[in-house]
């Protein structure tokens, strides 16, 4: 018999590394933004994800709801460390990330940056850049809601979030999916739900 050693991660092994020769980069600035309700983290799978069809289903069903062309950072995570043990010096636990978000759709929108700052533990944040979506994989742990306003009056009045969490070894990187047109489209464009033909 032979041992073997239990590790919290794939064992080592790498997937193959995908090199552009053609130098294509993903454009920046969070784009679009959506808190997706926590009852659904276990269908955050990318047949799901890339489903217009589910995206819109979720928005009804009141468990979605997409920000549209926004401004904002992502800082990429900041690593969590404890004090190791054995040969380790420290360990590392996780990722702790923060993005900034502002929407410049400010009026009438009061009642719902209250509620979600109110309720923020029970979303998880997804959001576009130029051709790629990003959804956490865990809920928030901290939002913070502003609305600044400076005096040189042409600068618009934003509301600003700035939403956070924390994403625990082994998966410490935010998932990235290629963003579809249509999907694209639901987080570039105001929506509105509308009442079936048999209401």
């Amino acid at each position: 018999m032979s041992l073997i050693y239990k590790t919290c991660t794939s064992g080592g092994q790498i997937p193959t590394y995908n090199c552009n020769a053609c130098g294509e980069t993903e454009g920046g600035r969070v784009r679009g933004a959506a808190y997706i309700h926590k009852s659904l983290k276990s269908a955050l799978t990318s047949a799901n994800l890339l489903s217009i069809a589910w995206w819109e289903q979720q928005i009804e069903a009141g468990l979605i709801f997409v920000i549209p062309s926004t401004r904002g950072t992502f800082d990429g995570g900041t690593a969590n460390t404890v004090t190791g043990f054995g040969d380790e010096t420290n360990k590392k636990t996780g990722k702790t990330y923060v993005a900034v978000i502002n929407d410049a759709n400010h009026a009438g929108n009061q009642a719902f940056y209250q509620a979600l700052e109110n309720n923020f533990a029970d979303y998880i944040l997804a959001f576009r850049t130029e051709k790629e979506l990003r959804v956490a994989n865990e809920v928030l742990t901290d939002f913070n809601m502003q609305d600044a306003v400076t005096e040189n009056t042409e600068d618009p009045v934003l509301w600003a979030a700035t939403a956070t969490w924390v994403q625990k070894i082994p998966n410490t990187l935010v998932e990235v999916l290629t963003l579809t047109d249509d999907i694209k489209e639901l987080f570039s464009k105001c929506i509105d739900t509308e009442a079936s033909a048999d209401a």
